[in-house]
């Protein structure tokens, strides 16, 4: 039995639960849940369900696949169709299911069929989940967690799942959270305070652009580390032209609470923490008064010497950017506008 990390059982319980969910909610009776036995302490082999119409007497054995691509290899769709014929057999069941969350093609689902199994991909799992809202949310959280890059493997399904949505957007977040800004003073004790601000702010303007959110518990020892590390989902054009030109795959934000601009060594404690190798070339800092003239010197330090990518907003261009969101207005012009000058200062 293959051993995974905590997330990877996470997305793969996760997508047996919906799957689960799925058919119950299509009228499905489930006789046993077997997949809660794979993930026990002591796994057994055995279907992930065995499911029955009421007043039928004939079950079907289900096996759910989690995949983290949209194409499945030919030899692992074999292998799971010969488990599940294998799982059938045992359970003498009258019928097989097998639900993956990839893009199924004809020559898949006639090679099931040779073998009495039905077989279920995106297209039927998108029609499922129309129906009931919540469940689509669900597996657009998984696909989002589940994508190996920066959020363009599951677009067409990402684009349908949202449409199908239930989740209520938030009216006048913006506004909330600049007003709660505002009552945080820039000393040590609203540090804090001022950073899970930024944060809900953060995650505010760019829930479509960004996802995984990490939260980092930094020590309050005077330096400058990131407060936020979250993936590049890449659904705005901006930041899909960042994410491939400098060749990243995760954001770093920055939240300092200080009333002066940030100097050279606060950039430089900051950028630390950059590394294109590791796929995190880029910052952004949030402060109250921006950047001093040694501040912008590092900024194109790393820019020019090292591929580093520090772009700087004021607090107060946070809270103008926070009101276009709620207005449904463009929100990415001052970072769009702070790329260019940064590309074409010559000065320093």
């Amino acid at each position: 039995m293959l051993e995974r990390t905590p997330r990877q059982r996470e997305l793969h319980v996760g997508f047996k639960m919906l799957c689960e969910k799925l058919l119950t909610r299509d009228g499905y009776m489930i006789m046993e849940s077997g997949w809660k036995q794979k993930v026990a302490r002591a796994p057994v082999q055995t279907a992930d369900l065995l499911i029955k119409r009421p007043n039928d007497p004939d079950t079907t054995v289900v096996e759910s696949k989690f995949y983290r691509s949209r194409r499945i290899d030919s030899v692992l769709l074999r292998n799971a169709l010969d488990e599940l014929k294998r799982h059938r057999e045992t359970k003498k069941s009258k019928s097989a299911l097998l639900i993956v969350s990839a893009q199924t093609t004809p020559a898949m689902r006639q090679e099931a069929e040779k073998l009495g199994i039905t077989l279920w991909g995106f297209a039927e799992l998108l029609q499922m989940t129309a129906k009931t809202p919540s469940l689509a949310d669900n597996l657009a959280d998984l696909l989002r967690d589940g994508d190996p890059s920066t959020g363009d493997v599951f677009t067409a399904e990402l684009a349908v799942l949202e449409e199908q949505s239930g989740r209520q957007r938030p009216r006048g977040e913006g506004a909330k959270i600049a007003a709660d800004l505002d009552l945080v003073k820039p000393m040590r004790d609203g540090n804090k305070r001022y950073a899970q601000l930024c944060d809900r702010a953060i995650r505010y303007l760019f829930s479509e652009q960004f996802h995984r959110w990490m939260p980092q518990n930094n020590p309050e020892d005077g330096l400058f580390r990131p407060d936020l590390i979250a993936r590049l989902a890449a659904g705005h054009d901006f930041w899909s032209a960042l994410s491939s030109d400098f060749d990243g795959r995760y954001g770093l934000f920055l939240f300092p609470n200080q009333a002066e601009p940030l100097g050279h060594g606060a950039i430089l404690s900051a950028e630390r923490f950059l590394s294109r190798p590791s796929l995190r070339p880029m910052l952004l800092v949030i402060s109250r008064a921006g950047l001093d003239s040694g501040g912008r010197r590092a900024v194109q330090e790393a820019l020019r010497q090292r591929g580093h990518l520090i772009l700087s907003l004021t607090l107060a261009e946070l809270k103008d950017m926070l009101a276009a969101r709620d207005l449904g207005d463009e929100f990415h012009d001052v970072l769009i506008d702070r790329m260019s000058e940064m590309l074409t200062d010559l000065s320093i």
